[in-house]
């Protein structure tokens, strides 16, 4: 009987330390990479955020769809407790929760900062998911991302895509605001 539970307690613990084995690094970021989308194309994700600054906190499921000339974003709150969709276009932000929906006019970044309590880069953050700093404004390289109009973007993690490397994990930070991003799936076209 000892020798069988024994037995026992060596397959577990030789089980277990399979738990300890390493995967393969992930791909780390370089900027060189990611000069296939300087071009603006369309693209999709669906995957994770988390905006926070010292008053609020927003967790949700994102999804997002680039067009060349607008941008649908769906938040989704934990346990799909509410839903938000937005529609950025040149100058106008349209945001319907389900019973609402209102029309917005002026700077992308100022309504959603009015709108979600966070601010939000919208536009630059149109490059940075895809790994590449906005082509509009000043970039200073950093080794695992770069920081760009005050905000630090770095890049934890890469995966590939069709060949392609894109962000896995990346987060932002300015001042007291922090976005966190996991790219859970990714379209390209």
């Amino acid at each position: 009987m000892m020798n069988k539970l024994g037995l026992v307690l060596a397959i577990l613990l030789l089980q277990s330390g399979c738990a300890f084995i390493e995967e393969k690094p992930a791909e780390t970021y370089q900027m060189a990479d990611m000069q296939y989308f300087k071009q603006d194309r369309p693209w999709q994700f669906d995957g994770r955020i988390a905006l926070a600054n010292e008053k609020e906190s927003i967790s949700a499921s994102i999804n997002w769809i680039h067009q060349l000339d607008c941008d649908d974003i769906e938040l989704t709150g934990p346990l799909a407790q509410g839903r938000l969709v937005i529609k950025v276009l040149t100058d106008k932000v349209i945001i319907e929760d389900g019973d609402n929906r209102q029309e917005f006019q002026g700077s992308v970044e100022s309504i959603f900062t009015d709108q979600l309590g966070v601010e939000v880069p919208v536009k630059a953050l149109r490059y940075w998911v895809l790994g590449v700093n906005d082509p509009h404004q000043a970039v200073v390289e950093q080794g695992d991302g770069f920081r760009q109009s005050g905000w630090l973007v770095k890049f934890k993690e890469m995966q590939q895509v069709n060949g392609l490397k894109l962000p896995h994990k990346m987060g932002m930070e300015k001042d007291l605001t922090k976005i966190k991003l996991i790219v859970d799936e990714w379209k390209i076209k």
